[in-house]
């Protein structure tokens, strides 16, 4: 993660030994991260590791059983309280038959917005989205990312100093995924923190500055993206393999004994080295065990094939 703020304002989120059991489970197991200002942190890792729980912790929709949550410095209720917290979640907390201006509306107002100040920010922020010109357009008639877009204005027109977002690109096309993803990229100069889970590992690349991987409710690495992957392959090689075809079961834990991790329907990955000579023995075992390669490369390591290698487990990926 990044630095924190020398002897100044405190971190916009601090978690500290955060765990929390929901009946036999253990959801949450000792959980830190900070993030810092102007900063986007993913949290990554295959469905079940615990990131929807941690995020219900940091919005204080759930209560941890040990540990604690600081934004601002301050405990989750009072930080709520004075505005600092934004939420976009998953599922559109928007009213279809409103148009875009009106659902802005309501939504700035259940918010705490000023009035007289949130008829400015609307149209600031619908500028800033690229909606200007369809505010007093029906939600119902927006496309999937128009509709993504609005979601992200709602849980903007309070500034707060911290957003969660859950999946905020989910269901829409790739370019309105990547224009998404920009107007993140945009609020950095703000200041804001921002948290977002997403299983778009190449998009999370791309547009953040850390990333928290998460495993059965721990975190097992964290940092800097280039330093996370650094860490599944500190050779700085990673070996990818498309096979020809979908494997069966005993070619899937043939590929496993080599350390292979899926990162796709038909991708495998794993720590390699500049060596073409670990390639050519891999290749020999592949054809005597029947297994079809239609492409081998040895690349620079990706995100996709880091978490794979840390969880065990596929998180989005290559196809």
């Amino acid at each position: 993660m990044s630095d924190a703020p020398a002897g100044k304002l405190p971190w916009p989120l601090e978690v500290t030994g955060v765990s929390r059991r929901i009946g036999a489970r253990q959801v949450l197991d000792d959980v830190s991260l900070t993030v810092g200002r102007g900063r986007i942190c993913a949290l990554v890792g295959p469905n079940g590791a615990g990131k929807t729980s941690l995020m219900r912790v940091v919005s204080g929709r759930l209560r941890a059983d040990r540990g604690q949550v600081r934004l601002l410095g301050q405990s989750i209720g009072e930080a709520r309280a004075q505005g600092a917290l934004g939420l976009v979640p998953q599922d559109l907390a928007l009213y279809t038959s409103l148009t875009i201006r009106e659902n802005l509306e309501v939504l700035g107002t259940l918010a705490g917005v000023d009035r007289r100040a949130l008829t400015d920010r609307i149209r600031e922020s619908l500028q800033w989205a690229g909606l200007a010109d369809r505010a007093d357009h029906r939600l119902s008639s927006l496309s999937g990312g128009m509709k993504r877009r609005v979601n992200l204005i709602a849980g903007l027109l309070h500034q707060p100093s911290l957003l969660l977002l859950d999946e905020p690109a989910v269901g829409v096309d790739a370019a309105s995924e990547g224009r998404l993803y920009a107007l993140l990229s945009s609020l950095r100069t703000s200041g804001m923190g921002i948290v977002l889970v997403t299983h778009h590992l190449d998009d999370a690349a791309a547009c953040c500055d850390d990333v928290v991987v998460m495993y059965e409710g721990r975190v097992v690495a964290s940092g800097a993206v280039s330093e996370v992957v650094a860490r599944a392959f500190p050779e700085g090689r990673e070996v990818v393999v498309l096979l020809a075809e979908t494997p069966d079961e005993r070619r899937v834990s043939m590929m496993q004994r080599h350390a292979f991790r899926q990162i796709g329907a038909r991708t495998w990955a794993r720590a390699g080295s500049a060596s073409l000579a670990d390639v050519d023995r891999l290749e020999a075992d592949w054809l005597a065990n029947g297994v079809v390669v239609a492409e081998t490369r040895v690349r620079q390591p990706s995100l996709p094939g880091a978490v794979a290698v840390l969880t065990g487990h596929t998180v989005g990926g290559e196809s």
